[in-house]
């Protein structure tokens, strides 16, 4: 097969109608890449999400971290708000915001893995499509796989056009204006290009007690620019350079305080909090009993209770924002030897990540936190796919890559009267170097049943150097010149699986996965050089059963899994009483071994009775558990043993909607309208909670999110205009509930009502 046919079976829009023979509408179909080779959706035994440009174009969102909503079973830690946004795939996730470590998610934005959880915030224009893996990928995708992987495609120069591309702008609530566009075509018949690019502004929402006036803070500074070049110099060879980069100066989530602390000024914990109720009426903040306002009778500062729980209003210091920059290159060859396609995958990525933040979340200087990550990546990847029409389809493929994070971060904590005023410089610089070799096989025993497997051997190494932490106003070292070293022990990753399909419509599959996320060094404050000791890699045993199939002549679609893993060496925070702080303080480690069982299922139907109507739905339930003896300590140093407590970002159930209605105005014009609805079940509930105490300081608890919109557009899909609602119920909710090891307790807001209209041209 030609490149050029295989890159026109790529490009099948994704969950759309067809019309059939008998003029009636039928499901398109969905091909991915998941497997490195150009396939039916339908034909990968793996839980998979999918998404083209019309449906990401449809769910109205700007940045990758927003596509969560839309799968069932996939959460979002990010409790610094679009700061650092980390994917949690059924249940599985390192809930950590240093830069240095890795999500369990892995992203590949165009084939290119992203060594941070930093450089998730990815804008989302001229994407094809994005397609999200469910459960441990260690056979084809290796490190840090282990919840699943996220994969990121941009949209290719066209060799067939002269010129193609399109813009699109919105305006909205807070005066938020989004513009996109993209412009390419070919300059000869083996050359072309593509330009694309994007803006986010303004937007901001949040307003705070501790400045006078309306801040309307959280507004949006994100540009991003990228630039394609494909030569095909024959039908057998391509080459696919990009070069792309941009900055994000946005202003983050400010964050909501919680009140937890007796009035007295005791600084004891009040009877509300120990009992496990947040009562923003009674208690009060740990700003408002060490503060210099507590100094005048009667005047503790402005409380809790002045806020209003949908993030409006907060208490914290308006200076949560980013200063990130980043550029890179990316070359891919694709070379077409008849019985397999050799492809080459180079990668160079520089991303220089600051970040101010205010972990307390009050008025006052408890502890904020000025830090710098300059990373840089590249890497190296060769494999070889088979292109027979025999029974057997194998891979092959070896990875080389090198990461560098050179970390500076400076912290202050000049108000915290009940802990120790200081003022803080501490870094490192990290340094990683990563190799596998990896194949998979694939074999069909007969028409109807399938075996495959998969299989790589991985090679990390770590080192952490030059670490200190410097007290600025005593001039002492706490630690100095600390260096370590980390080895990957766990080598081996892969699966055993078997399909059987007894018809065209209908395939049932087992798997069988072992995956891995690696270990490596905490990132966050340390008094000691014992306390950066680096932490082991966590593994899984994934146990698989699902099927795939369409029903009423390709009108419905229905897609199931279950699942059982078990986890060893699960990666987490522990906690321990210190005697610098005399609180209890976090550190990455491992938290023993868990157990997750989980089920999914996915809809999508096209009713006949109503024709230009699409419905989709995705419910899935799942029972995360430490199965521990290790134990973890409440923000009042209460010890409770882990045994048996459900992992937090685990939700019981998560479910999601949509509706969708296409008809005809005239000849030449159409309309449409969309409406989703996201659910999520406690993301840190009672059953997560292992005291009172530690309920009332980290809940996070169900929300809906309803979103919807509706469009009038030419039927050629030359233009559009479109009026967007998000959150149209109001739903309070928060995304995260975190502390800061210092006595300070804060969630962080999701974003209220917002609007917009949006227009787009296409040509």
């Amino acid at each position: 097969m030609s490149i050029r046919v295989s890159r026109a079976l790529g490009a099948l829009s994704l969950f759309s109608a067809a019309i059939s023979a008998q003029g009636q509408a039928t499901l398109e179909e969905v091909v991915v890449t998941a497997q490195k080779r150009t396939e039916s959706l339908q034909d990968v035994s793996i839980a998979i999400s999918a998404f083209g440009e019309k449906e990401l174009r449809n769910l109205s969102i700007a940045n990758l971290e927003n596509l969560t909503q839309s799968v069932s079973g996939v959460e979002l830690f990010d409790e610094r708000g679009s700061g650092q946004p980390t994917w949690v795939i059924r249940g599985v996730g390192l809930a950590d915001f240093n830069a240095n470590n890795t999500p369990t998610a892995a992203i590949y934005f165009d084939e290119f893995y992203l060594t941070s959880n930093v450089m998730g915030g990815i804008g989302m224009y001229d994407i094809a499509r994005v397609e999200v893996l469910k459960g441990p990928q260690g056979g084809l995708y290796g490190r840090n796989t282990s919840g699943g992987a996220v994969r990121v495609l941009s949209v290719r120069p066209d060799l067939e056009q002269d010129f193609n591309g399109y813009i699109q702008g919105s305006y909205g609530r807070w005066d938020r204006a989004i513009a996109e566009g993209a412009a390419g075509g070919k300059i000869t018949d083996k050359l072309a290009y593509r330009v694309a690019g994007m803006t986010d502004q303004n937007g901001g929402w949040q307003d705070t007690l501790a400045t006078p006036g309306d801040d309307d803070y959280g507004d949006r500074n994100f540009s991003s620019g990228r630039a394609q070049l494909l030569f095909q110099p024959t039908d057998k060879l391509e080459l696919l350079l990009k070069v792309d980069g941009g900055e994000d100066k946005s202003e983050t989530t400010l964050a909501y305080s919680r009140a937890l602390f007796d009035p007295d000024g005791s600084g004891n914990y009040c009877a509300s909090a120990l009992a496990g109720t947040l009562n923003q009426q009674d208690c009060v903040t740990l700003a408002n009993i060490t503060s210099f306002y507590a100094l005048t009778p009667g005047d503790a500062g402005p409380l809790a209770s002045s806020q209003k729980r949908d993030g409006s209003v907060v208490l914290s210091n308006p200076i949560n924002k980013l200063d990130n920059s980043w550029s890179g290159v990316n070359l891919q060859v694709n070379w077409d030897l008849d019985f397999a396609m050799l492809t080459s995958i180079s990668g160079y990525l520089d991303y220089d990540n600051k970040q101010v933040f205010d972990y307390d979340g009050s008025p006052l200087v408890l502890f904020e936190e000025d830090g710098k990550a300059e990373l840089t990546v590249w890497s190296q990847e060769f494999r070889l796919v088979s292109q027979s029409d025999g029974p057997l389809n194998w891979l092959a493929g070896a990875a080389y890559g090198e990461d560098e994070d050179k970390e500076h971060r400076f912290g202050n904590t000049l108000d915290n009267l009940f802990v120790f005023p200081s003022l803080t410089e501490r870094g490192f610089t990290q340094e990683n170097e990563y190799w596998s070799v990896y194949g998979q096989l694939e074999y069909d025993l007969d028409n109807e049943w399938t075996a495959h497997g998969s299989l790589r051997y991985s090679d990390e190494n770590k080192k952490y150097k030059n670490g200190f932490t410097q007290d600025l106003i005593d001039g002492f070292y706490y630690y100095q010149d600390v260096s370590k070293s980390y080895e990957l022990q766990e080598n081996w990753s892969g699966h055993a699986g078997m399909d059987w399909a007894p018809s065209d419509d209908l395939m049932l599959y087992g798997r069988i996965t072992r995956g891995y996320k690696t270990g490596g060094f905490p990132g966050g404050f340390a008094f000691t050089p014992e306390e950066l000791n680096p932490y082991d890699e966590e593994t899984v045993w994934s146990y698989e059963l699902g099927f795939k199939s369409t029903w009423l002549a390709n009108t419905l679609k229905l897609n199931g899994a279950a699942f059982y893993y078990d986890y060893q060496d699960v990666q987490g925070y522990t906690q321990r009483l210190s005697e610098e702080t005399g609180t209890v303080v976090s550190a990455l480690g491992n938290l023993g071994d868990a157990e997750h069982i989980g089920a999914e299922l996915d809809m999508e139907w096209l009713p006949g009775m109503l024709p230009g109507l699409a419905l989709q739905a995705s419910v899935a339930w799942l029972s995360a558990e430490y199965k521990s003896n290790d134990f973890a300590l409440d923000p009042a140093d209460v010890a409770v043993d882990l045994d048996g407590y459900t992992r937090p970002y685990a939700p019981d159930w998560s479910a999601y909607l949509q509706a969708r209605y296409e008809w005809q105005l005239s000849s030449s014009l159409g309309a449409g309208m969309q409406l989703n609805y996201s659910w999520r079940d406690d993301i840190y509930g009672e059953e997560m909670a292992i005291t009172p105490l530690s309920y009332a300081a980290y809940n996070v608890n169900s929300y809906g999110i309803l979103n919807a919109r509706a469009w009038v557009g030419s039927l050629d899909g030359q233009w559009q205009v479109a009026l967007i609602g998000k959150n149209l119920t109001e739903s309070e909710y928060w995304t995260s509930g975190t502390g800061d090891d210092l006595g300070s307790f804060v969630s962080t807001p999701g974003q209220r009502m917002s609007y917009a209209v949006e227009a787009s041209y296409n040509w």
